[in-house]
């Protein structure tokens, strides 16, 4: 059964979205003031342009990505392999052999930690695979898995061989 991200990764989502909408809104006051203080002709137009931002920006970071974003994700894993699904029009699917796996990490952001999630990014030789917004416990027991069943290939060939050395033989 696919997983999707945790349902207050959508309430993460929003809340990001009100602070990127407040700082385009701050640029565009900035903007707005000093097109007035400078004396612009094209003050109403400028004003004009800026409040057309500001809905724009609004609209689209607190309504339509962050509905879309948590629409779009989806994942699941099992003893062999993570499978991450991304898209609605166009789907991208990553399936990511647990064995091929050399680093993981779980990182979490300071809104994040307020509602108990995090994001697991997991590193291969070919990039990086991230399941984003899930709740830390879910996150940490992905990571124990992870490490559980992928890190050591069954038919390691890289296994150092550790030799003794006595003192009193020559190296």
């Amino acid at each position: 059964m696919m997983k999707t991200m945790h349902k207050l990764g959508l309430r993460v989502l929003y809340i990001r979205g009100i602070l990127y909408t407040c700082l385009g809104m701050l640029f565009a006051i900035g903007f707005t003031l000093s097109a007035y203080f400078l004396e612009w002709k094209a003050f109403k137009l400028v004003l004009a342009v800026s409040i057309g931002i500001t809905i724009f920006l609004a609209l689209y970071f607190i309504i339509v990505a962050p509905r879309y974003r948590y629409t779009i994700f989806k994942y699941q894993y099992d003893a062999r392999k993570i499978f991450i699904q991304k898209g609605l029009f166009f789907i991208k699917q990553t399936r990511v052999p647990l064995y091929r796996i050399q680093n993981v990490e779980i990182e979490e952001g300071w809104l994040m930690r307020r509602y108990q999630l995090a994001n697991i990014l997991m590193y291969t030789a070919g990039g990086l695979v991230s399941v984003k917004l899930i709740h830390k416990n879910e996150a940490q027991k992905l990571n124990a898995f992870i490490r559980q069943h992928g890190m050591i290939e069954k038919n390691d060939s890289n296994s150092e061989t550790i030799f003794e050395h006595k003192e009193n033989e020559p190296i």
